[in-house]
């Protein structure tokens, strides 16, 4: 079974783009594939191996994309989340009938998960289940902002010992941070440059960058994706750390409130990188979640209960 260390680097074309992605796992698993969808900056060669290869090894087929000018995969960055949606469902288009597929579940993480909103509000059919991770909601009443530090630090041209710290604060972490960042930049250590395979591409920086930042930001300030938020049909998974620095934690509950059928999961003493951190308790709440057993809301949005059918208060 491939890995993230071992799996091939694959390409297609769509719209004029040449996109590269990854098939991670079995494809014997009749549940539909999940789309990892990377945080900002990031390559599918930096998904760290624990998150990967735990959800592979329950069975479930995995899919990484390099978005559009990002990581191996042509193009150009696109300056909002709505042109990152739009060129991600391009993708998904000619994939998924190769795979003989119509939906895929979904897992976004940090600028991913502003993705999948996106994609789940433009393209519901596409999309199956949803898992948030380390993320918020576009503009809206009572999110908080994160310090000018921190937003500073994620986009330095040159990402070092400050991005690990916003993602892993040593002070709740102590050196689970480096270690998280030496296991997720060397898994493709092995084969990089190797059997046709690309070299390791890492974090995005260079002309990329500025349309990369413009994306983020502007979804930052942009009120309509927020409010189309209830209309989001799925089944949905948002979880936090209970100190991130870079989305505020007190955003992803909000997300979570604002979505009709969300479950919301806080990790204790982690940060933004909460599902490295706790890879292994991550990626089993993930497949339960995926798989039907976690409590879901048992009603969509709009929908009138049946007097007396959630039992007797007294």
């Amino acid at each position: 079974m491939s890995t993230q260390e071992t799996a091939k680097t694959l390409f297609l074309t769509a719209d004029s783009i040449e996109y590269a992605y990854r098939l991670i796992g079995n494809a014997s698993n009749s549940s539909p594939p999940l789309l990892m969808l990377n945080h900002v900056r990031a390559t599918i060669d930096t998904w760290d191996p624990f998150v990967i290869n735990n959800l592979t090894a329950s069975g479930r087929r995995i899919i990484t994309y390099d978005y559009a000018g990002i990581g191996h995969s042509g193009g150009s960055v696109a300056p909002n989340i709505k042109g990152f949606a739009m060129n991600l469902l391009a993708f998904l288009s000619v994939l998924l009938p190769t795979l003989q597929v119509k939906r895929v579940d979904v897992l976004g993480f940090s600028m991913g998960g502003y993705v999948a909103q996106q994609l789940s509000l433009d393209n519901p059919e596409i999309v199956g289940k949803l898992i948030l991770s380390g993320t918020g909601p576009s503009l809206g009443p009572g999110l908080q902002r994160p310090m000018n530090e921190v937003q500073s630090t994620v986009f330095n041209p040159i990402p070092g010992l400050p991005t690990i710290e916003a993602f892993f604060p040593s002070f709740t972490t102590g050196e689970e941070g480096e270690e998280w960042y030496n296991r997720s930049t060397n898994s493709r250590a092995a084969i990089a440059g190797r059997g046709g395979e690309p070299e390791i591409a890492l974090f995005t920086t260079g002309p990329a960058l500025i349309n990369l930042t413009q994306a983020y930001l502007t979804w930052d300030a942009d009120t309509v994706p927020y409010s189309l938020l209830q209309g989001i049909q799925k089944d949905t998974l948002v979880t936090a750390g209970d100190n991130d620095l870079i989305i505020p934690t007190h955003n992803s509950f909000i997300l979570s409130r604002q979505l009709s059928r969300a479950n919301f999961m806080m990790f204790p003493s982690s940060g933004h990188g909460h599902m490295f951190q706790y890879a292994q308790y991550y990626t089993k709440v993930v497949i339960e979640f995926l798989n039907g057993q976690l409590p879901i809301v048992p009603f969509s949005a709009g929908t009138t209960i049946p007097l007396g059918s959630q039992g007797r208060i007294n």
